[in-house]
């Protein structure tokens, strides 16, 4: 059949459809290789633009300890998720859950997600011009005139807008989120902990204008999350990669690493 098919292909004129899998191969074989995207931004001490940091730590140790090539490739969180919604790509990791994700995105658990299966926990913070009125009291948001600021398709975006909030997203970096705050042309924002740590560090003349609300707006865990299709067809894969990111994340070398970059990123920043 293959000599067949070589014979074919070498007659001018005719095209052969492409096989969806190689000729020797079982069509349902597990891929070797999964392509996974994230958000092409610096979140210390998870994860940068250059494809460093602990996120990609305990995925190459996944690999490692799977049998897995991962492939990493950075865009823009909302494209992101428009490419695993379409099958583009096979997963996405550093993302949370919203009724909204688990739409189009698989997490271990299902529709109760494990969190003893997460790659790390984070969260949000409220940030107000320095001596404005916005508080937090770990229900409501008071003292608020005007609209929370949000990144573009993040989870504090869609979960304010799911408890009535308006909520601006137009800024396309926290940096710029904050400079809208500070200009006043929002009445507070809400940042990603970690970013504001990052950012801090980084002493724009600009956040002695700001402060923190203590309270933090939230704090959960994150994930790797995987394709719909890739989960259904290969459910024993998602088992056992979950499986590895939860054994990674609890063996003694992350632990270690994690408690040395924390360490570097946390000296002297404070929220």
């Amino acid at each position: 059949m293959r000599r067949l098919l070589l014979i074919l292909a070498m007659l001018p004129g005719v095209v052969l459809p492409r096989p969806v899998a190689p000729l020797d191969v079982p069509a349902d074989e597990p891929p070797r290789t999964l392509v996974l995207c994230f958000e092409d931004s610096d979140v210390l001490p998870w994860r940068t633009r250059d494809k460093v940091g602990l996120n990609f730590t305990m995925l190459d140790a996944v690999a490692d300890r799977t049998g897995l090539r991962f492939e990493y490739q950075g865009r823009p969180w909302r494209r992101c998720h428009d490419e695993l919604r379409v099958g583009r790509v096979d997963g996405t990791f550093g993302i949370s859950v919203t009724p909204e994700r688990q739409g189009f995105a698989a997490f271990p658990g299902g529709e109760a997600p494990d969190a003893t299966q997460r790659m790390f926990e984070g969260g949000y913070v409220l940030v107000r011009r320095r001596g404005n009125a916005v508080d937090y009291d770990g229900e409501r948001i008071t003292g608020l005139v005007g609209a929370i600021g949000a990144e573009p398709a993040t989870s504090i975006a869609q979960d304010l807008r799911r408890r009535g909030y308006a909520v601006d997203d137009a800024a396309p970096s926290p940096q710029a989120l904050l400079r809208k705050l500070a200009a006043g042309r929002i009445g507070a924002a809400a940042v990603g902990t970690d970013q504001m740590l990052q950012l801090r560090q980084q002493r724009h003349p600009w956040l002695l204008e700001l402060e923190v609300v203590e309270r933090p707006l939230v704090e959960k865990p994150y994930f790797l999350a995987l394709s719909k299709p890739l989960v259904a067809q290969h459910p024993e894969l998602a088992r056992r990669i979950w499986q590895a990111v939860a054994e990674v994340r609890e063996s003694e070398a992350y632990q270690a690493e994690l408690a040395r970059m924390r360490g570097q990123r946390d000296g002297g920043a404070h929220l």
